[in-house]
Formats: structure tokens, sequence, C-alpha cells
């Protein structure tokens, strides 16, 4: 098949697609479809993950560990993995270990980055009832959990 044709079965499938007697099923299929995204990002996302507008909550009462990260950084995905797994299991009973996604340029994430003095990725810090201090230990499962004890 030439390009020709199949840019043209492609235009003839979107024209069906947008018949008005399927306008109904397109517009389930879209509620659907953000029902699905607005369970995920409410419920099944990890538990230790924050949004930045939620930080301050979370870290006012208590100690806690935090990882900034950018998901495009290299060093952030070596991390990634030690970092949850140990995470998931010091979580078990309070959250004591999040991570914030620092690395999409939104007015927020830069707000984090100027208050807490992030300047690279990634970056852990220790909060002790709201007051940040750099974390200075290994990154490994162990000393995560003596950094919390």
């Amino acid at each position: 098949m030439d390009l020709q044709k199949v840019v043209a079965n492609k235009l003839r499938s979107l024209q069906n697609i947008l018949k008005p007697n399927n306008l109904p099923r397109l517009a389930l299929m879209i509620a659907i479809l953000l029902a699905l995204y607005y369970v995920y990002v409410n419920y099944l996302k990890e538990g230790f993950e924050l949004e930045p507008t939620k930080l301050d909550s979370e870290i006012a009462e208590g100690k806690k560990l935090v990882l900034f990260y950018a998901d495009w950084c290299g060093h952030c995905k070596k991390i990634k993995p030690e970092w949850d797994e140990t995470a998931e299991e010091i979580n078990k009973k309070d959250k004591k270990m999040l991570k914030v996604n620092c690395g999409n340029g939104s007015k927020k994430e830069k707000e984090i980055m100027s208050k807490y003095k992030i300047d690279g990725y990634p970056t852990i810090m220790v909060f002790d009832n709201g007051v940040a201090s750099p974390y200075e230990g290994k990154r490994t499962k162990e000393a995560f959990k003596e950094a919390l004890s």
C-alpha cells in the first residue's frame, strides 16, 4: 500500500467516527477516559508521590524524607527504584518518605525549588515539623531508614 492510500483510509475512518450518529458514543468514550484518568490521578498513583501543591501540608508535622526529582533525569531514574522500595516498606504505617516531581517547570514547582534551594536533581531533604535540612546520607535503603529514626 502506498502512503496516499493509507492516509485516505485513515481519513475515511475519522470521518466515520465523526458522523452525527456516532457522536454520543464518542462523547461516552471521552467521558469514560476522563473518569479513568481521574481515578488514576486521585487513587492509583503511589501514595507517597505528592503534587507540588500538597507538599507544605504533608511536611508540616513529623519527620519526613522528601525526594525532589524530574522524570527525565537519568540520576533520578537510578535512585527511584531504591527509593520506591524503601518508601513502600516505611510508609505502611505512616507517610514518612515522599517524592515530588519538580521537572515539569510549573510555577508551583519553581516556587518549591526556590524556597528549598533545590538546584539539581535528585535532591533529598529532611523535614522535621516543616523545617528543612539537606539529606547528607548515602542513597541506600538502610541509610534512608536511619535518617527517619
